[in-house]
């Protein structure tokens, strides 16, 4: 299985929610689940930002659901758009949706399930200009990029970011070869003796004393740990790839 990640980027004007998303950078958005099928999209999402932000995010959601005239990315009239909100607060929102599209050009999971198949595992995020889309596919993704590059609305773009291993499926790999059983140990310790906490409880010094290893050694190993949980934050919460495997196949049409 590899992950195919691609980005679509929305010009001011070129959608109203996601004009929400420009105006504002700190609204943001992540699917904790989506499911589709060629008939049909729905999902779960969380969305977080300021209280004013999220009532105008509702606002925007409700007039979309409304509008006869809202397509999709790619141009299809949406003719069923379903939307509940399943738990709210001030400053966050958990919303399940369901979209269909009638003839014409579809929206990205649509073109996805034709062309790879239905029961997809699909990833979103929205921040600023981007809609991020992340698919867990086996085989090729060409004829996916060509049609949604083809048929993109005015205001969009398309970027692929990346086409290889996914992150979640090298995590076991990456604990066994970085972080060795001295390094996890010396960081249990230092969370369990408040290392990490304001104000801190215990020094290096004070807790290599504990554990019967010298400070140089224990500073070393705590280091090495730490450095390993930035690598972690980097791939999983900021789409740093630090493994990227390209298929042959897919250089040209990435390019």
């Amino acid at each position: 299985m590899r992950e195919f990640v691609f980005t679509v980027e929305y010009e001011d004007g070129a959608d109203r929610v996601m004009d929400l998303f420009i105006e504002y950078p700190d609204l943001y958005a992540r699917s904790m689940e989506i499911n589709g099928t060629s008939e049909a999209v729905w999902g779960v999402e969380k969305v977080v930002g300021s209280a004013a932000v999220l009532d105008e995010f509702d606002d925007e959601l409700e007039r979309v659901a409304n509008d006869p005239s809202t397509t999709g990315m790619c141009g299809a009239p949406v003719t069923e758009y379903e939307c509940t909100i399943l738990s709210s607060n001030a400053e966050s929102r958990k919303i399940h949706w369901l979209r269909r599209e009638g003839d014409g050009p579809r929206s990205i999971p649509f073109i996805a399930a034709k062309h790879i198949g239905e029961g997809l595992i699909m990833r979103t995020e929205r921040r600023g200009n981007q809609y991020r889309w992340r698919l867990l596919i086996d085989g090729t993704a060409s004829e996916t990029h060509e049609e949604v590059r083809a048929n993109l609305r005015e205001g969009l773009s398309l970027t692929v970011e990346r086409l290889g291993t996914p992150p979640c499926l090298l995590e076991d790999g990456r604990v066994q070869q970085t972080l060795t059983p001295e390094q996890r140990s010396a960081l249990e310790a230092a969370i369990e003796r408040g290392y990490y906490e304001e104000p801190r409880q215990q020094s290096v010094t004070e807790i290599a004393e504990d554990v019967g290893v010298s400070r140089s050694t224990f500073q070393y190993r705590l280091n090495r740990a730490e450095a390993w949980l930035a690598q972690q934050f980097a791939v999983d919460a900021l789409d740093v790839d630090l493994n990227v495997d390209l298929d042959p196949e897919d250089i040209e049409f990435i390019q």
